[in-house]
């Protein structure tokens, strides 16, 4: 078994609320002080994830633009020459060669960049989708500013394929069957997490499961889960993946990412 390689490409930085990065009490109360003004992160990177398969070119998530518009919660700085189209240039790809996108939830932050890749094929968990869809998240995006790019119809999947290490459920991505999607619901209810299975350990593409290791491992839920329970349980489900298997966790924002990713840092 030969190693599939996966290239970090940072799209720009955010900051962010600080009570969206920890959350502070529970439910609703948790979710609304992310609309208050208060203290901001650090800068943190907007990665996407390129998985370079026999299959084809496999992006996960499409990065942030320079349009993006800033909210209470979260200041991008997103030069023109960071986005996507370029960050794949740099990396000796074309964007016009990535056939699919799998997105690990439908956040502006995780989604602008697709008109880079137009000839990609673009799939979401179907449960995602149908939140997206409904009136109160294109209501919140209207009043937020954070519309979706033009024309966004990703393609759903099912979560329909066998149990995964600790993961309940696994939609295969490549024939083979070593890139997978798996659910991480919390963050959005229909949340993915990606894992790459590797000759001697996993990669899990983590998006916003957790803004950072030390949160994942702190069980800390952030400021934008919906359900505090259900964002737990899926931090629970990655560290006891992590005990079966030794895991590398990226999520999309945390600055060590991309130095784990590099070192094969596991968990």
């Amino acid at each position: 078994m030969l190693p599939i390689p996966i290239h970090a490409l940072t799209t720009g930085r955010v900051r962010i609320h600080e009570k969206m990065h920890r959350g502070e009490g529970t439910g609703l109360r948790r979710r609304a002080r992310i609309l208050r003004k208060g203290p901001m992160g650090e800068e943190l990177p907007i990665h996407a994830w390129l998985v370079e398969h026999a299959d084809g070119l496999l992006l996960v998530d499409a990065g942030e633009t320079h349009a993006a518009h800033d909210a209470t919660f979260a200041r991008f700085l997103v030069p023109r020459e960071e986005e996507l189209d370029r960050q794949l240039t740099a990396h000796g790809f074309s964007p016009d060669d990535v056939a699919r996108v799998v997105l690990t939830h439908i956040h502006g932050d995780h989604v602008n960049g697709l008109p880079h890749v137009p000839n990609a094929t673009v799939l979401a968990n179907a449960r995602e989708i149908r939140v997206a869809n409904s009136p109160m998240s294109r209501l919140t995006r209207l009043a937020t500013r954070q519309p979706l790019p033009p024309g966004f119809a990703p393609r759903p999947i099912v979560l329909d394929g066998p149990a995964v290490g600790a993961f309940p459920a696994s939609h295969a991505l490549t024939a083979d069957g070593r890139v997978l999607a798996v659910p991480a619901p919390g963050h959005t209810l229909g949340h993915l997490a990606i894992l790459v299975v590797q000759p001697d350990h996993h990669v899990l593409i983590g998006g916003d499961s957790a803004y950072d290791q030390r949160q994942l491992q702190d069980l800390h839920v952030d400021g934008v889960s919906p359900k505090d329970g259900v964002a737990i349980a899926t931090m629970k489900t990655i560290l006891a993946h992590a005990a079966e298997h030794p895991t590398v966790y990226l999520p999309s924002h945390d600055p060590a990412s991309a130095e784990r990713l590099r070192t094969v840092a596991t968990l």
